[in-house]
């Protein structure tokens, strides 16, 4: 499970609500659970911003920095002093699955998008969750607090600075 996060964060590189947004930070708790029941549960906060700019810094239970820039990969692991880079590939971001979301009842959207059914709540506007079940039948909910959409965020959140002494490998 420990790349399950990972997928999400390449499919989902940036948020969008129904109604235009431009950026968005949050506090998030990302839970997974397998077919078996088995559940683990992440902890961190997200900035994103248009276009194609994400940075998830995961907190619990381990210390992550996923870095998103268009087509551009960079995971900083530093319990192991470990620097992932990869170009992503034909990965379609959220604000594509955004677009295709048909409302269900005002505040909960559905796309299907790549044989992926994603559900995306929002409260007040403001998006408050995320769910689906990804390619190994996990079933995968993050939820938000305390978000803000669309207010200024610094372009230089979004670059990686990468420890002269941590391994780097490149996929």
């Amino acid at each position: 499970m420990r790349f399950l996060p990972l997928y999400f964060l390449i499919t989902l590189s940036l948020f969008a609500s129904p109604k235009e947004l431009n950026s968005f930070n949050s506090k998030f708790v990302q839970t997974i659970i397998d077919d078996n029941g088995k559940k683990i549960t992440y902890q961190g906060e997200l900035w994103a911003m248009k276009p194609q700019n994400a940075l998830w810094l995961y907190q619990k239970p381990i210390q992550k920095s996923v870095y998103i820039n268009g087509k551009k990969l960079t995971v900083i692991e530093p319990q192991i002093e470990q620097v992932t880079l990869r170009t992503l590939g034909d990965e379609i971001d959220f604000l594509e699955i955004i677009k295709k979301a048909k409302s269900l009842d005002g505040s909960h959207y559905s796309a299907i998008v790549n044989s992926q059914n994603y559900i995306i709540d929002f409260k007040n506007e403001i998006l408050s969750s995320i769910s689906y079940k990804d390619n190994f039948d996990n079933k995968v909910n993050i939820q938000f607090t305390n978000p803000v959409q669309n207010k200024s965020i610094e372009s230089s959140r979004f670059k990686a600075t990468i420890p002269s002494e941590f391994d780097i490998i490149k996929d």
